[in-house]
């Protein structure tokens, strides 16, 4: 059961910009430019058709200039297109990336929007030019922050608009890519940014406590050295793909360990209590098939820099994160806001989502409460055509049919 609520009006929930915020009653109840570094956008001569999708790849530098400051963006829309009703940078969650995990229009966005006059690109961050093998050194994620991938997606902003001159252009980010999606916006020129989509993702918390520092916050991997976390710590990547594998090509097939029914119900006990119960994926209640879950977690990038994860503590902490300026207009911004939450993920998580949105300056802000769903349900889940990507497309069109020339 999807719950909606739209506000189309801002509320003076504003208090000065040194002062605490409150959370309204609403939430309490529903629970640029950067240029290319070194070089431009070097798009590929070869275009890849798949089920009418015609599918293009860019590449581009970045600063500083290093083996792996590479970043990629992949674009995806009907094969033949000239003309689009509107552009879509789409920025993936932790360990994603753009390439084209699961090819089912019903449990991909991407696909989905592309074969209905959307011309869709999906970044790959630093991350995926690392690969998956062994991590002896990663000191040069140090200085991966999420501000230098909000200028990495500024980047990928610039060439999405020069490829779609005078098209509508629109943002969209799932978890991760939410809090990058907001820097994005929050440090570009007003009105170049036609609308946000957030999947199940927040950039403030609702309590905004102000108690952690940038500086506090690193310490810890300062004198650590590790500055990458590892998506199969504890489990082992080999391992980890393995499972993937099997799951994704015979969910029936034997367990590849444990007593389960089968590798399909391995994994989908793994994932339901991976983090709180059924808060990354709730195949358990049937709401998505394990075999798509496994596509998709089978194309992670293996490593992500922990730098962000202290960054993010600090950013959701504070009204205006000290020594981070990617927030410094947030509580300003104007454009379209259209919210997806998962309630798997708890109470908090719904109430943050929900609350970066609506005390974000927008006017126009519609939330969605996607009852019973885990994290990764709200892009790969059995119902997400009708209750996520349908109302998207609708969402879209309503706001292109208002905007003003």
């Amino acid at each position: 059961m999807t719950t909606k609520t739209t506000i189309t009006g801002r509320r003076d929930l504003m208090f000065g910009r040194s002062a605490r915020r409150i959370l309204i009653t609403t939430l309490g109840c529903l629970l640029m430019t950067t240029l290319s570094f070194g070089q431009a956008w070097d798009w590929s001569t070869s275009k890849n058709t798949v089920d009418g999708i015609e599918h293009t790849l860019a590449v581009a530098q970045r600063p500083p200039g290093g083996e792996f400051d590479v970043i990629r963006l992949h674009g995806y829309r009907g094969a033949g297109a000239t003309s689009h009703d509107a552009a879509v940078l789409y920025l993936p969650g932790t360990n994603m990336n753009g390439t084209l995990a699961v090819d089912q229009e019903d449990h991909n966005l991407w696909l989905y929007l592309a074969k209905r006059g959307l011309a869709v690109y999906a970044l790959d961050y630093r991350t995926h030019a690392v690969g998956s093998g062994d991590l002896d050194d990663s000191s040069f994620m140090k200085q991966w922050t999420m501000g230098a991938f909000v200028d990495d997606g500024l980047a990928a902003l610039t060439e999405v608009r020069r490829l779609h001159p005078g098209t509508p252009v629109l943002l969209a980010g799932f978890s991760r890519g939410v809090s990058l999606a907001f820097g994005v916006l929050s440090s570009s020129e007003p009105g170049v940014i036609d609308g946000l989509i957030a999947l199940d993702g927040t950039f403030k918390s609702h309590r905004l406590e102000g108690k952690a520092t940038r500086s506090s916050a690193l310490a810890g991997l300062e004198s650590s050295g590790n500055w990458a976390s590892d998506v199969a710590a504890g489990f082992g990547w080999e391992r980890r793909q393995t499972l993937m594998e099997r799951a994704a090509a015979a969910p029936g097939g034997p367990p590849t360990e444990g007593s389960f029914a089968s590798v399909g119900d391995q994994l989908a006990q793994v994932l339901y209590t991976a983090w709180r119960p059924g808060g990354l994926a709730n195949a358990v209640d049937g709401f998505s098939d394990p075999a798509v879950l496994a596509e998709l977690l089978a194309a992670y990038d293996r490593y992500y820099p922990n730098v962000q994860n202290a960054e993010g503590r600090v950013l959701g902490d504070h009204l205006d994160a000290p020594d981070l300026t990617f927030d410094d207009r947030w509580g300003e911004l104007a454009a379209p806001m259209l919210v997806f939450a998962s309630s798997g993920m708890g109470p908090e998580w719904v109430l943050g989502a929900f609350f970066s949105a609506v005390e974000s300056g927008s006017r126009d802000v519609t939330l969605h409460l996607l009852e019973g769903y885990g994290h990764l349900d709200v892009l790969v889940g059995k119902r997400v055509r009708d209750e996520v990507f349908e109302p998207t497309l609708q969402w879209i069109q309503e706001r292109l049919e208002h905007r003003e020339p």
